[in-house]
C-alpha cells in the first residue's frame, strides 16, 4: 500500500510529478501531467501513461524501469506529447524509491522535466565549444613553440623572461580579442592598433594605419599578430619607434584579383645603425613560421631610410567585410 494516501501539493512546480507503485505501475500523477500530455490522471494510471511516449521510446523505457528495480534508481531521456503544441519533446525523468524499515520499495516518486530548449541549444553550441577547444591546442602549441625559441635565442635569465612576457601578452592580447566572436576572426585593424598601443604608440603624424576592413580568421590572426608583436617591440628598440624624426606607416590591401592579402610594415625617416640582424625569434615568425602554416610569403628589405617588411597571406587566411 502506497504511503501517501492524499495527492501531494505540486500544482505550483513546473516539473510533470507522478507516483508509482512497488512494481511501477503508475498511482497518481500531478495536474501539470494532464495538462501538458492530454491524458487524465485515470488514463494515465498504470501502463497507461506509457501512450504519451513517443512510440520508439516506450520499449527502451519499460527496459529502464526493470533495471531501475535491480539499481535502486531511475535516470533516462525519452519523448513526450505535447498536447498544446502537437509534437513530441525531449524530457528527462528522475525517480527514487520509498523504502519501508526493512527496505522493500513500497513505491516510486518521480518527475519529468522537459529539456527540449536546453538540448537545442548545447546541439547549437556544440560547433562552438569544437572550435574553442582546437583553438585551446593550437594555442598551447604556440606558447610552447615561443617558449622554446625565446630560450634558444635569449642569452641571459633576464632577456628570457623579457621577451617571453612580452611575447605572451601578445598571444593573451589576441585571444582577448578572439574570445569576444569565436567565428568571426578578429579584424586587422584592430589587431594592429592594440599591439602598436601595447607598446604605446598611437596613430598621428609619425603612424599611420591604412586598409581595407578585412578579419583574420582565428588561426591565422595568433601567427600574424605575433609577427606583428615582433616587428614592434624591433621598432621600439631599434627602429622607428625609438627615434623622434622616424616614422612608422602599416597598410595592407588586396591583390588585384583578390587571391591574396598584401601587409607592408614601413619604417623611414632613419639611420640604420647595423647590417642585417641575425635569425632570432622574430625573424623565424616572420618569415619560416608564416610560410609553413599558411603559405604566406614575407620579404624584409633595409633601405637607406628603415625597413620594409610585406606578407603576403593567402586568401583563405581572410574574411572579407560584409
Amino acid at each position: 500500500m502506497p504511503i501517501h494516501e492524499t495527492t501531494p501539493p505540486v500544482e505550483g512546480i513546473p516539473q510533470l510529478v507522478w507516483r508509482a507503485d512497488a512494481a511501477g505501475a503508475w498511482i497518481w500523477s500531478s495536474p501539470q501531467w494532464s495538462d501538458y500530455t492530454g491524458l487524465s490522471p485515470q488514463e494515465s494510471l498504470g501502463d497507461g501513461w506509457l501512450s504519451a511516449l513517443h512510440p520508439d521510446d516506450r520499449e527502451g523505457e519499460l527496459g529502464e524501469w526493470r533495471r531501475a528495480k535491480r539499481q535502486g534508481g531511475l535516470q533516462f531521456g525519452h519523448r513526450l506529447f505535447d498536447v498544446e503544441a502537437m509534437c513530441y519533446r525531449r524530457f528527462q525523468t528522475h525517480a527514487t524509491p520509498v523504502r519501508d524499515a526493512d527496505g522493500r520499495v513500497l513505491e516510486w516518486l518521480g518527475s519529468s522535466v522537459e529539456v527540449e530548449d536546453l538540448q537545442q541549444t548545447e546541439e547549437l553550441q556544440q560547433p562552438a565549444m569544437l572550435e574553442l577547444r582546437h583553438r585551446m591546442r593550437n594555442t598551447l602549441s604556440v606558447i610552447r613553440s615561443i617558449a622554446r625559441r625565446t630560450a634558444q635565442t635569449s642569452r641571459t635569465l633576464e632577456n628570457y623572461s623579457m621577451h617571453l612576457e612580452g611575447r605572451l601578452d601578445a598571444v593573451a592580447r589576441i585571444q582577448s580579442a578572439l574570445m569576444r566572436d569565436a567565428f568571426s576572426g578578429l579584424d586587422l585593424s584592430e589587431l594592429i592598433a592594440d599591439e602598436l598601443l601595447a607598446h604605446a604608440a598611437r596613430e598621428g603624424n609619425r603612424l599611420r594605419i591604412t586598409g581595407p576592413t578585412v578579419r583574420i580568421r582565428p588561426r591565422a590572426a595568433e601567427i600574424v599578430g605575433l609577427a606583428i608583436h615582433e616587428l614592434a617591440t624591433n621598432a621600439v628598440k631599434f627602429g622607428a619607434l625609438s627615434e623622434r624624426e622616424a616614422n612608422l606607416a602599416v597598410s595592407w590591401k588586396l591583390t588585384g584579383d583578390a587571391d591574396a592579402l598584401d601587409i607592408t610594415w614601413k619604417e623611414g625617416g632613419m639611420r640604420l645603425a647595423g647590417g642585417r640582424p641575425k635569425r632570432g625569434f622574430g625573424m623565424e615568425v616572420l618569415q619560416a613560421t608564416m610560410a609553413y602554416e599558411f603559405k604566406a610569403e614575407t620579404r624584409i628589405e633595409f633601405e637607406p631610410d628603415g625597413l620594409r617588411c610585406m606578407i603576403m597571406l593567402p586568401r583563405e587566411n581572410v574574411w572579407l567585410a560584409a
